[in-house]
């Protein structure tokens, strides 16, 4: 735990780094257009899992960090690590290749899986490296549905590893007729992931510009990587 938690203040910190590299005073970005953005979010549902105490301060990070060049905000617990709007999370592409890494997202998932009402329940889980053969295969059964998460794999997937999340998850979303899709942002070791309804998606798409710190479509995000898509049925 105690690692987690340093883990995720270095990752807390460098993000504030970045955010404020970026933003600076030139960048002019008027806060009547973030009170716009934040108001149009609202209106989309954006907060609705968000504990009430919570979406002032929320709001007012989205308003005062809002530019459409860099990502997409949000504050975190301070001991869970959790994302207070219940949306975006981290996701470094390496340790969700790692051994066990795969079943540590989704735990770290589960509180918005709650706040959705999504159930993900791992009957079976494989995940074995062929010394002979030097590749990885890897499988996991949710829900009694088998997925594919590498087969015969020889390279270094952080990537790869991210697009099967993603597809796994939006799958059971969808079987589960539940509103949200998962949405990769960025990649490498500074992977995010953010839950949004279509309507969610389509307009932060349309205001936020630069496509390597912007919620995508798999398929967009993985041609922007360079990832190779596999479907994982």
């Amino acid at each position: 735990m105690k690692t987690t938690l340093i883990t995720l203040s270095v990752l807390l910190i460098a993000s504030f780094i970045a955010r404020a590299l970026f933003n600076k005073p030139s960048a002019k970005i008027n806060l009547s257009d973030g009170k716009k953005f934040v108001e149009k979010l609202d209106e989309l549902g954006y907060f609705k899992y968000a504990d009430k105490k919570d979406k002032d301060s929320l709001k007012q990070e989205l308003i005062t960090s809002f530019n459409p060049n860099n990502e997409l905000v949000t504050l975190w617990d301070e001991e869970s690590g959790a994302p207070l709007d219940y949306r975006y999370y981290f996701c470094d592409g390496e340790t969700l290749f790692e051994q066990g890494g795969f079943t540590e997202i989704l735990s770290e998932l589960q509180p918005t899986f709650q706040k959705i009402g999504l159930e993900i329940t791992v009957t079976e889980h494989q995940e074995e490296w062929d010394t002979e053969n030097e590749w990885l295969n890897h499988s996991i059964t949710i829900n009694n549905q088998k997925y594919t998460i590498f087969k015969n794999f020889k390279d270094y997937g952080w990537g790869e590893a991210t697009q099967r999340l993603v597809d796994i998850i939006n799958d059971q979303l969808s079987k589960q007729q539940k509103e949200d899709r998962l949405y990769p942002v960025s990649g490498g070791n500074d992977g995010r992931l953010i839950f949004l309804s279509n309507k969610q998606y389509k307009y932060i798409y349309s205001i936020y510009k630069n496509p390597e710190w912007k919620p995508l479509e798999i398929k967009e995000w993985c041609d922007i990587m360079g990832v190779k898509y596999m479907s994982v049925k």
